[in-house]
This record gives structure tokens, sequence and C-alpha cells, in this order.
């Protein structure tokens, strides 16, 4: 059974780099697989998805043996922890949790008991580390699976130290874009306001006090080694929309250029 190398890289202190699949698509999953990112995500918070698509995708990641295969959640209720968990994601990212209450119910539905209450099922679930043993899978997810928690709103800002006291969230992940507009601010991935700066700086002492790795969102490369110097380790480096998108808009850009 694969180790989830991700999760390995957390506790280790390293930084974990990898990318938004917001394209609901295997084909373009198939091809970010095999750049190197130490992970993919699958984005059914904000995309067309649907749990069958996505079951495909998770699939397609853990086939190629190369990035580890995690779900944003579009809410955080069991049905979706189980589509994805059973399809053989890694872990799972629960958008908007704002209290410890919340966050306990995410455990909850992410662990097998005892430690929750997660129901065994699912032929996919042990296909997304590299095995059929059913029992190995049993006994290691609990260890092995992700459970990432976004912190990305004032009440989720103000009880931070709450939601990160419960037992079993890996990471705090901030959702910059959410957390700007919840503070007054227009979406931003790398905004400078004295305000976002401080809620940042409030999400890192709870990550820390709780030994919890911090993670976040970023517009690109450039910016991603300056969050990783900042501290945060679970570092989004693109999308691959967003990257489709710049890639083309600079080639076109080259080349209307040569034409004068």
């Amino acid at each position: 059974m694969r180790k989830n190398h991700v999760k390995q890289q957390l506790k280790q202190g390293e930084p974990s780099l990898g990318a938004w699949l917001s394209l609901a698509s295997t084909t373009a999953t198939r091809v970010m697989s095999r750049i190197g990112f130490d992970w993919l995500l699958i984005d059914m918070e904000h995309s067309a998805q649907n749990p069958v698509l996505m079951a495909e995708m998770v699939a397609t990641i853990a086939d190629a043996g190369t990035s580890g295969p995690l779900v944003r959640l579009p809410f955080n209720r069991v049905e979706w922890f189980k589509w994805a968990l059973d399809a053989g994601a890694w872990g799972v990212v629960v958008p908007m949790v704002n209290s410890r209450e919340e966050a306990q119910y995410a455990v909850d539905c992410a662990k097998y008991p005892p430690f929750g209450n997660r129901s065994i099922g699912g032929t996919f679930a042990p296909y997304g580390f590299g095995t059929t043993n059913r029992p190995q899978y049993n006994q290691a997810a609990n260890d092995e699976t992700l459970l990432v928690v976004q912190i990305e709103s004032r009440e989720g800002l103000e009880h931070v130290d709450e939601i990160l006291s419960v037992p079993g969230i890996d990471v705090a992940f901030v959702g910059p874009n959410d957390l700007h507009a919840q503070l007054g601010f227009p979406p931003s991935y790398e905004g400078t306001e004295p305000e976002f700066v401080a809620a940042l700086e409030t999400i890192k002492a709870g990550a820390i006090k709780h030994h919890v790795a911090l993670g976040i969102m970023s517009g690109d490369g450039k910016a991603a080694a300056a969050r990783v110097q900042q501290g945060f380790q679970m570092v989004c480096v693109t999308a691959d929309v967003g990257s489709m998108i710049a890639a083309a808009t600079q080639n076109l850009e080259i080349a209307r250029r040569a034409e004068k």
C-alpha cells in the first residue's frame, strides 16, 4: 500500500506543492498528473463537477503514481466525504469551516471508528493507494488520509484557535479570495492589506500552537515560493485553467508582436 507522501511532507515540516484542477476533465487531469506536482486537488466547490467524474479524476491521478489525489468538497456534508474518500482520494479539503463543531463534524466524517464515524465501504477506496487489500486499507486509512479545513471567513478567523484544536485536522488552509472579501477588500491571492496580513498571522499562530500545517492558494510559482518562505507548507502553485489562460495569452502576445 502506498504511503501518503503529502502527509509525510507536512509532518516533516517540508513544503508540499500542488495544483488546483478546475476543469472537469479526465483528459486535462491526465496531463496534469504527469508534471510532477506533489498533489492535485479536484475542485468540486467552484467547478461543474459530479461524483462520477470526480471518481474518474481521482483514479486518473492515482494511477499516474506521481501526485496525491485530493478533493475539495462542495459542502461539509457526510455524503461528499464518502464519495471522495471511497473513490480513493488521499484527502479532502473542507471549505468555510467556521466553528469547532463544524471541524469536529469533518473529522467524524473523514475518519473510521473509533476516531470518527466514517462508514466502511467502497470498492475503490484502497485502489487510490495502489492496493486491493481492503483490510490493510481500513487499518491504515485514518493515518494516511489528509483532512484540510479552510479558514476563509471572519467567523472562522474569530474561532481559529477552537477549530484547530480539534484532533484529526492536518492543515489549516487559507482561502485568500474569500478572506479578502469577508474583510471588505477586493478578492486577491497576494493582497498586502494590513488587516489581511494580520489575519494570516492569526491563522499561522493557531496552526503553530496546535501543530497543524499551514496552507494557501497562490497566483503563480513566484508567489508560491514567497509563501513557502513565509512558513506556508501546503501551497497551491497554479490551476489548470489559469495556467492554460496564462500560457495561451503569453504566446498570442508574442506572436502578435512579431506581426508589427
